[in-house]
């Protein structure tokens, strides 16, 4: 393997010669077996959930997705045999739910308590998902205003053949389907009558009882269906007219368990939840069913107030377990791969990749050894043992796949929580033969100078991925110190704040957020902009408050952020507006931008969807006595007038989503290869260029060209932050970082030439 690294560059060549030659060798017997030659089976969508639509499922898990904490959502998945539901969707959603594989191509039903972005924020990109995953309908329940939400969206969140069904719950309504009954229990805030928030009431339908064979038989019931039918509680009638009821022949069923999902977003909603007591009251009292479960997503500040205590006390039995979500106890976002990739990266250049600010350890660390039992049937502890049990759980917090099992009646499960182990990410880097022996020989060669760390301006890469996350790159965001006291963003896809909080911890993230003057939209693509509303939001909490930044973007985005703003919340103070088009023929220059310690902005059109823009920012930071630029492609096929716009630039920031071999996918899609981005970046004279916006099928690293090439190339990773001097020396990590990564290179190359073979089968079979 080691052989093989040294190598590389020559390896992939030869890999792709061989792959033109042997695949004409192999194509006589692939075509023979391929299936594409005959017919193709497609199985009926749905078969096997029309089927158990009507049996009342034997597994329902309860799971964390989000605790709400260190940028990450505060987001419930109710998982069963046969269907999935899911409890507010912030942004970072879908992310937590690819890392620990939580699969939403079932997800059929969303609850959300709120209308405000912490509780929507990630449905824009969720929907657009589950549409690829093969979803056709969702149930959309929660406060008014969800679907014109949805429709001032429809400008960047194209939903084709995902019809969504937005259901308003401010005047209680209930859903109800072969598993589970939601009651929605409206609150109305008491400053502000026409803003309501929902919680939610949910009810399990109880498992039959067993099938008494003896009692079937006395009944004269015949071996076969009817028996299922009689099983999963339903009456049947015999050949002969007799009318036998599922309860004669069964044991008595399960009592049925309740949970419920309380939200208060603020003291104006305490009377509305006080007023709601006799209703809890009664589902607590009630001897049919047992109220096992509160998740709260109701803030700390709320949930650690006297009366809300004093609330849930009075009108829930104490077996009555919680889950506080937002709790400062929850010390772990749940995003544990990308603290695996830096924690290896860290390695090569700990200025470049630096460790995540992020608070941890995660508490699940230390949780294995006495890992809580909490049976549902175990009732029989004293008051005072529930109440100091209670105690314990909402000091331990909870974390990412913290579960609840409500049947089989198991109750709290912490063995599948996400957790940290940076000596184990760092020893599965030493594992790969002849890693170390690179890794050493850098630190001989060459260290990245101290003196940068306090160097202008620095290029912090928040997300570097394309189109959706995945768990080690974000979607698009691009943060720059331009000096030390101001930041610039360029694109602010889904998760932006959350990045940004976990990389700088929550102290540090703070004075960024205050020093952020101005973010840049490219284009309206939703993996640009989507964490806009949630920065901004956050933004405006910070106290003292700050002046509104300035806000690059389409013009075309204006309705969407008054929508936001008139329906749902205030937004419009947080920032000025100005189009992208405007600076098309006249930079923004002078006293508007030179507190963001810059001296110059300027876009161009560029070549992908209608209202794309390029963009690049001359600096008063200086390199080498010379005024640095920065150039950002933003999405774009190969343009000349980028290359006329960023001409002379210190640094070009190109997306270069495709592999070279796939020239053909990314000019069908408008992207960019990665020679296509370089060539952009030697065209314009550009002294350093760094590749960014990768598909998400290079989730580590991309499939590169020959390292003459690569002498004045970087490529992105999510929090790696750069200068203008480190980009001098970038390359020298190449052998080192391909050597860590060697066993997923070499499986892009597998990829590629199987993906060769598969376009010589079609080939062959076109021209016969």
């Amino acid at each position: 393997m080691l052989i093989l690294r040294f190598a590389r560059w020559p390896l992939h060549r030869n890999l792709r010669t061989l792959t033109t030659s042997s695949s004409m060798a192999m194509a006589k017997i692939a075509s023979a077996t391929d299936p594409l030659t005959g017919p193709r089976y497609e199985r009926e969508p749905n078969v096997l959930r029309k089927k158990l639509a009507s049996v009342v499922p034997g597994t329902v898990n309860l799971q964390v997705l989000g605790a709400g904490t260190n940028g990450a959502p505060a987001s419930v998945y109710l998982f069963t045999d046969q269907a999935r539901y899911l409890f507010n969707c912030g942004e970072g959603t879908q992310r937590l739910a690819h890392e620990h594989k939580t699969r939403l191509s079932r997800l059929e039903q969303i609850f959300v308590t709120r209308n405000t972005w912490a509780s929507v924020g990630g449905l824009p990109g969720l929907t657009l998902t589950i549409q690829d995953a093969g979803v056709k309908n969702l149930g959309l329940h929660g406060p008014p205003h969800l679907g014109p939400m949805l429709q001032s969206m429809r400008r960047f969140v194209v939903l084709k053949n995902l019809q969504v069904q937005p259901i308003d719950c401010s005047e209680g309504s209930c859903f109800e389907d072969s598993i589970l009954k939601v009651d929605s229990l409206p609150l109305i805030s008491s400053e502000e009558p026409e803003k309501c928030v929902i919680n939610y009431i949910c009810q399990l339908k109880p498992r039959p009882g067993a099938l008494n064979l003896v009692k079937c038989v006395e009944q004269g019931v015949p071996p076969g269906p009817l028996l299922g039918q009689l099983k999963n509680g339903h009456d049947i009638t015999l050949p002969d007219g007799k009318v036998v009821r599922s309860v004669d022949v069964t044991e008595a069923s399960e009592t049925a368990l309740s949970f419920v999902f309380l939200d208060v977003p603020s003291g104006d909603y305490l009377p509305g939840l006080l007023a709601q007591a006799k209703r809890l009251k009664e589902l607590g009292d009630a001897q049919l069913t047992k109220v096992a479960l509160v998740v709260h997503f109701t803030p700390h500040q709320i949930a650690s107030r006297q009366d809300y205590k004093d609330f849930l006390a009075e009108n829930l039995s104490s077996g009555t377990q919680h889950i506080y979500l937002s709790s400062p106890q929850n010390q772990f976002s749940g995003y544990a791969a990308t603290h695996r990739i830096q924690h290896q990266l860290h390695q090569l250049a700990p200025l470049v990749f630096p460790l995540l600010g992020e608070e941890t350890p995660c508490q699940s660390q230390n949780l294995s050894q006495n890992l809580k039992k909490t049976k549902l049937e175990d009732v029989e502890d004293t008051k005072e043992d529930v109440q100091k049990e209670q105690e314990q759980e909402h000091e331990q917090g909870v974390v990412s796949m913290t579960s609840f099992h409500l049947r089989p009646r198991k109750g709290l499960d912490r063995t599948l929580e996400a957790k940290l182990t940076p000596e184990e990410y760092v020893k599965e880097t030493h594992a790969v033969p002849g890693f170390s022996e690179l890794l050493s020989k850098l630190k001989e060669d060459y260290s990245f100078p101290a003196c940068t760390a306090n160097s202008y301006p620095k290029i912090i890469f928040l997300g570097t991925g394309s189109c959706i996350p995945n768990k080690t790159r974000n979607v698009s965001s691009i943060l720059i110190q331009t000096a030390a006291d101001a930041y610039v963003l360029l694109d602010c896809g889904e998760g932006t704040f959350g990045q940004i909080e976990r990389l700088y911890g929550s102290g540090k993230a703070e004075t960024v957020l205050r020093q952020l003057q101005a973010i840049y939209v490219s284009h309206l693509h939703a993996d640009h902009h989507i964490g806009l509303i949630g920065l901004l939001r956050e933004r405006r909490q910070l106290e003292p408050k700050v002046p509104p930044l300035i806000l690059l973007a389409p013009r075309q985005m204006e309705p969407w952020l008054d929508f936001y703003n008139n329906q749902i919340e205030t937004i419009d103070d947080a920032y000025t507006l100005v189009g992208n088009g405007e600076l098309l023929a006249s930079p923004l220059t002078g006293e508007k931008v030179e507190p963001l310690g810059i001296s110059a902005i300027a876009t161009c059109l560029v070549r992908h969807c209608p209202n794309s823009f390029g963009i690049s920012l001359t600096l008063k930071a200086q390199h080498e006595g010379e005024s640095v630029k920065i150039t950002y492609s933003g999405d774009t096929m190969p343009c000349q007038d980028l290359i006329e716009l960023g001409r002379d630039s210190t640094v070009l920031i190109h997306e270069a989503t495709m592999e070279d071999d796939l020239e053909e996918e990314a000019r069908f899609k408008t992207h960019s290869t990665v020679s296509q981005a370089i060539q952009q970046g030697r065209n314009m004279n550009a002294r350093h260029t760094i590749l960014t916006h990768f598909s998400q099928r290079y989730a580590k690293c991309p499939r590169l060209p020959s390292d003459e090439d690569m002498q004045q190339v970087a490529i992105a990773f999510d929090n790696m932050q750069v200068t203008v001097e480190d980009l001098k020396h970038y390359h020298k990590l190449y052998p080192a970082l391909f050597g860590m990564f060697a066993g997923y290179t070499e499986e892009l190359e597998q990829r590629a030439v199987k993906r060769e073979l598969k376009q010589e089968r079609k080939r062959k079979l076109v021209q016969a």
